[in-house]
């Protein structure tokens, strides 16, 4: 079972020679898996399952756990969440929060602060930044995925039916594709290994030419994996043909951002890619109920279609800092706390969910606010969205919730996104009402132009898609990315934190990279902005 980690984390130590942390192999120069290819392993279908679970909890290891909160910099970074003018742990600085605001990610380098964590300190309350700008330890899981394609061929593995072998090596392709869909958007260019063998040294691959070889091998996978799996533990957590299909439309989607040549072909494809997710999904998806939105966090759930699962019950617990959640609950739903650490800038939030724009009725607004206090800027804002089971009493700590990358209104909203550039403005609209018929708010209408039946302003469909996007995903972890896709990320209409274009162009989009990166590999050149 996926969320019994000890045996994974054994498993690991011996795969990929992880062991601790501070004797990691070094960068891509990682051996082939000699202890785990000769007589003592890759004999049973069992080993193949347990190394394929393992590379999944590594996974988690490098973007939820303590020290590598990868997933939680989409929320913080150069967006609309500002640090509170108020708080009743004033001891215990929430610095962090306007240094990710300004995309000073030296500043955060620099820092001696509480929650920055000592390059290989792995705490559960720090952020990891120093660990971050380390890639080596994503490129563990892409080791581990290479490890598995090399050895599930092996002759004589009993037990493995062919369709097994064949889900499994899809599943190494996803692992392997999702990780560098990480890693590119982190760092941009990174170099592209598939081979579990090849020691060599490799200069940094353009992050197009990533993702375009990413999104051939999720193709040649994709019929391979199932829908869905029978064991509802299983949804979700482990590769399927919808989190397939919408990890290809999130890397076109990107690539359109930066291959304005070639951004029609790019958004065809999402088109494309979306009917086959939304409409010919043999049922296996569906967008639950608002009111059920816990179901959806909690994990395995029908609308999900990838997540980092954690489970307390299996001592798994995420980062301190991996989710919002932390910092935007107080009493009475979460104990201790008298007041949050931050709020969403009032300008923006009512930009959201003003009624010129929105129209009266949103049920979002009643569902994850207090409508009293979803302006406050000092300390009373909450954010329920994911408002959950805890696994203990105490106050430092997270719902007992996985962490979603990847579900079905997120993909139907990019398909929207992409009919819309490609002038099919009837079909964008009924994609984009789809969520907001689930949010219980108005319909747009209209065409290119649209506004609902209360709503006092017209907007452009394309600024209906985006702020719909933000209402949605809010606190997921998707809106710095979709920022700087769209390059939204360089007008204070999308942002108050907006930067300049030289700024992007010269990479301040991108994250730092470690100087252990560089020493360990000398053909690796820094990120110019962070120079």
């Amino acid at each position: 079972m996926i969320k019994r980690t000890t045996i994974f984390i054994l498993l690991l130590i011996a795969v990929i020679a992880t062991g601790s942390l501070s004797s990691c192999k070094k960068y891509l120069d990682v051996d082939p898996v000699n202890a785990m290819s000769g007589n003592n392993f890759w004999k049973t279908r069992d080993d193949v399952e347990r190394f394929t679970t393992g590379a999944y909890t590594l996974l988690r290891r490098y973007t939820a756990m303590g020290g590598h909160t990868l997933l939680a910099i989409g929320d913080l970074r150069a967006t609309a969440w500002t640090i509170s003018g108020a708080s009743d742990q004033p001891g215990i600085p929430r610095s962090y929060i306007p240094l990710f605001n300004n995309n000073d990610m030296k500043g955060l380098l620099r820092s001696d602060e509480w929650w920055q964590g000592a390059y290989n300190n792995w705490s559960a309350a720090t952020f990891g930044i120093d660990n971050m700008s380390d890639w080596g330890f994503l490129y563990q899981v892409v080791n581990a995925a290479n490890t598995l394609l090399i050895n599930v061929d092996a002759k004589g593995i009993a037990g493995l039916a062919d369709a097994d072998r064949a889900r499994y090596k899809a599943e190494a392709k996803f692992l392997r594709s999702v990780t560098y869909y990480l890693l590119v958007r982190h760092f941009g260019d990174v170099p592209y290994i598939i081979d579990a063998n090849d020691k060599s040294k490799h200069e940094r691959t353009g992050q197009l030419t990533v993702f375009k070889n990413c999104i051939e091998e999720l193709r040649s996978a994709v019929s391979d994996l199932p829908w869905t799996y029978p064991d509802p533990t299983l949804r979700g957590v482990r590769a399927m043909k919808g989190g397939a299909y919408a990890l290809m439309m999130e890397m076109y989607m990107w690539m359109a951002g930066f291959d304005e040549e070639h951004a029609t072909e790019y958004y065809q494809q999402v088109a494309d890619l979306g009917n086959l997710l939304v409409n010919q999904n043999e049922g296996s998806y569906e967008l639950l109920s608002l009111d059920n939105m816990k179901d959806l966090f909690k994990g395995n759930s029908r609308e999900s279609l990838f997540e980092v699962g954690q489970d307390f019950n299996y001592g798994e617990t995420f980062g301190l800092l991996v989710t919002l959640a932390d910092i935007v609950l107080r009493t009475p739903y979460k104990r201790n706390v008298n007041s949050t650490y931050i709020y969403y800038n009032s300008e923006y939030l009512h930009r959201l969910y003003d009624a010129a724009y929105n129209g009266n009725v949103d049920r979002r607004m009643d569902l994850w606010f207090e409508r009293d206090n979803m302006y406050n800027t000092a300390g009373q804002f909450v954010f329920l969205k994911f408002i959950n089971t805890y696994g203990t009493s105490g106050e430092n700590e997270n719902p007992n919730d996985n962490k979603i990358l990847f579900r079905l209104a997120d993909a139907i909203l990019l398909r929207a996104e992409a009919l819309e550039k490609l002038g099919r403005y009837d079909e964008a609209l009924s994609e984009l009402n789809k969520i907001r018929q689930r949010a219980g708010a108005e319909p747009f209408a209209g065409g290119n132009m649209v506004k609902t039946a209360s709503a006092s302003n017209t907007i452009t469909l394309e600024d209906a898609i985006w702020w719909e996007r933000e209402r949605e995903l809010m606190g997921e972890g998707t809106m710095f990315y979709d920022l700087v896709r769209t390059r939204h990320i360089l007008d204070s209409k999308y942002t108050p934190n907006a930067i300049s274009y030289e700024e992007f162009v010269s990479g301040a989009w991108t994250y730092p990279i470690h100087n252990e990166v560089m020493r360990r590999n000398p053909l690796i050149k820094p990120n110019t902005f962070w120079l």
